[in-house]
């Protein structure tokens, strides 16, 4: 198996005393735990650098199933960025011979955290004297390469010197952008969605949330500690962020300025990469104030309350959908938004909606959350996605799906709901239109394709290489193969797919099911040249000759495009799957031959030369032919013995022996017709 550290292309080792071992080098020692360092669902452990025993660096193992930043990593170890903590390298690592997982090996920082609820206040000259410049400069380097940290917030800073001069940001790489963060570091466009639909998000992104780490450390606890999501998402909106987080804290006239520019609540009027160099520089800048969400001259009454914000009406509404249907039947939301909001395009887009919606049966309660959904990302097009328990952020819908597949229940349900649902689609346009004035020609958070051929797949949920499993492994191309068959080893490419599995197989004697939902979407999402092969298993009968070979073919391909080498475990398994497909021939002479060729093939590995040798739908076929020949034989013979029956009684005996010899002799001419034929064939 070759291990995907960066750039190394280098075989894993598979001594046992190189076992554990990244890049020749970081030898991880799973006995040694670092707690203190664990990252969301990734556990950390000690490594012992091979080459430079000097050196504290620890790792972290990615857990199955969960996505990381992959591009992020590749570019932060190509060039790591001032004021973080260094990447050292990343990549596959074996531990035994079915044991492999994915490993980031980092910097240690020995002198523990900047900041910890033990620790209190930091104050003014500390914060923005040491750690304000310091985030600065991270921020400052990523945006030029077009990155973002994502992990910017008080227990993420860490001393690295036993003077405590310096000290640099953690991680960012290990988990989905944003979804270690506290929900009050999120700007409104993620703020209220799932923590692992918040996306990468922008350089935006990254200096709102370094606002609020200012507002943490000077206040000494996390700012609105109590508060719901929900609650803090909602009062953000109807304060702004700088009303709601600055005046729990003890703050200057010059940090006030900062955070003013810092969480603006409007990206684009809050501060940008160049005010923010000045400001490092010494030129202090009066900001331009945000006050949450823009409001409407006139209110819109739902459910008793008065709403003069959109993104506030959009929560509302997705909170309650029954109810929010009414208001879009009766035609004064519709109206609200021409009228109040002056946006003739949304209104227009409404009125298509609710035309839509009684286009459909009535009473369902699917296609009323359907409208509202459609219509909350139309009010609030800049902020999460909401549709039923899933929220999640433009450009966070990949890692929130493989949140759900990983832990199953409503959310996974209601994930597959929501893309068969076209409401993605729907939504995308939207968002296009939106922006077809705006000269930034930004890409779509999804791109239309892609959305539509998940659409596809769910259709098709019913048949292997499909399903959310296959939308799954389209969008998230840091997933391993969530497959048992492979006992939670990180598998990333059809190559180390192939290797675990023969591992497997191997030690099974064949008896493993290779090919489950999860395997055979991932093989699909993997290998763009056997897309027919996986749309033609579609159209089959899965009890029929043709599946089985079918799906024995898509292995083949698959030994042959990756070219692992010889694979006796997996056809140890083709053995047992073309059993029965061997026991359908009725002629044992036959039968018992194909059986021999296949034993004598088996030992080359190679599931191709299996396939061609058996060539069991021929044999099958000609079995077919010659029975069936038989059986008219016998049939004929069966008739002849009828007529002499009918003679006089005293030849009545001679009739029986006559016909006996008769179908004697017909017996054993046709066994060695068959016995010739397949000679020939054969031979």
């Amino acid at each position: 198996m070759v291990a995907k550290s960066n750039n190394s292309g280098e075989k894993q080792p598979r001594s046992n005393k190189d076992a554990g071992v990244l890049r020749n080098r970081y030898k991880i020692l799973l006995q040694n735990p670092v707690p203190i360092m664990d990252s969301g669902y990734n556990r950390a452990y000690k490594v012992e650098d091979l080459r430079d025993p000097s050196s504290q660096v620890f790792a972290l193992i990615s857990e199955a199933g969960v996505p990381f930043r992959d591009e992020l990593a590749e570019k932060l170890t190509a060039k790591s960025a001032p004021g973080m903590v260094e990447l050292h390298s990343h990549g596959v690592v074996q531990f035994d011979e079915g044991d492999f997982r994915y490993a980031f090996v980092f910097d240690f920082p020995s002198e523990g955290r900047v900041f910890t609820n033990q620790t209190g206040p930091l104050t003014e000259q500390e914060v923005l004297g040491k750690v304000v410049p310091r985030v600065i400069d991270t921020i400052i380097d990523m945006a030029g390469r077009g990155l973002s940290h994502r992990a910017i917030r008080a227990d993420n800073l860490f001393y690295m010197d036993e003077g405590k001069l310096g000290m640099v940001l953690g991680e960012c790489v290990s988990m989905p952008g944003g979804s270690l963060q506290p929900a009050i570091y999120e700007p409104l466009e993620s703020a209220n969605a799932h923590p692992f639909g918040r996306g990468d998000g922008n350089v935006m992104s990254d200096i709102y949330a370094l606002g609020v780490l200012v507002c943490h450390l000077l206040g000494g606890v996390v700012p609105g500690e109590g508060r719901s999501q929900g609650d803090l998402y909602a009062a953000k909106l109807q304060q702004g962020s700088y009303a709601v987080l600055v005046p729990k804290i003890p703050a200057s006239a010059r940090t006030g300025f900062l955070l003013a520019g810092l969480l603006n609540d409007d990206p684009s009027r809050r501060w940008n990469i160049e005010v923010l160099k000045r400001w490092r520089e010494g030129v202090y800048e009066r900001p331009r104030p945000g006050f949450g969400d823009r409001r409407a001259p006139g209110p819109l009454v739902f459910e008793d309350v008065e709403y003069v914000s959109p993104r506030l009406l959009a929560l509302a509404l997705a909170k309650r959908p029954s109810q929010a249907f009414a208001l879009l039947e009766n035609g004064k939301l519709e109206s609200w938004v021409r009228n109040s909001l002056n946006d003739k395009d949304a209104g227009m887009s409404i009125n298509e909606i609710v035309s839509r919606a009684n286009g459909t049966k009535r009473g369902l309660r699917r296609n009323e959350v359907q409208a509202i959904s459609r219509v909350s990302a139309i009010l609030d097009h800049q902020g999460a996605i909401w549709y039923r328990d899933v929220t999640f952020g433009r450009r966070g819908l990949n890692t929130l799906l493989a949140f759900a597949v990983k832990e199953g229940g409503a959310m996974k349900n209601n994930m597959a709901e929501l893309i068969e649902s076209n409401l993605l689609i729907d939504i995308i346009y939207s968002d296009l239109n939106k922006r077809k004035n705006d000269k930034r020609k930004e890409e779509s958070w999804l791109k239309l394709g892609l959305a539509t051929d998940c659409v596809e797949y769910l259709e098709k949920r019913d048949h292997l290489g499909y399903g959310l499993e296959r939308c799954l492994y389209e969008l998230n191309p840091s997933v391993s193969c969530q497959s048992t068959a492979l006992g939670g080893a990180y598998v990333s490419d059809i190559t180390d797919f192939l290797q675990i599995l023969e591992y497997k197989a191997l030690k099974a004697e064949g008896k493993i099911n290779p090919f489950d939902r999860h395997s055979s979407a991932f093989v699909a999402a993997r290998t763009k040249s056997l897309a027919k092969n996986f749309q033609k298993l579609a159209t089959l009968n899965k009890e029929s000759v043709d599946y089985t070979l079918t799906l024995l073919g898509i292995f083949s391909r698959m030994q042959n495009l990756s070219n692992p080498g010889p694979m006796p475990g997996l056809c140890m398994w083709v053995g047992k799957a073309i059993t029965p497909l061997i026991n359908k021939i009725h002629s044992e002479l036959r039968r018992e031959f194909v059986k021999s060729k296949y034993e004598k093939v088996k030992e080359t590995g190679n599931i191709e030369k299996i396939l061609q040798a058996i060539d069991i739908k021929n044999n099958l076929n000609r079995d077919e032919r010659e029975y069936e020949q038989a059986i008219r034989a016998f049939a004929v013979v069966e008739h002849n013995i009828g007529v002499l029956g009918n003679g006089a009684e005293g030849r009545k005996f001679e009739a029986q022996k006559y016909g006996q010899w008769i179908a004697s002799l017909l017996s054993i001419s046709t066994l060695l017709s068959s016995m010739g034929l397949s000679y020939l064939y054969f031979y």
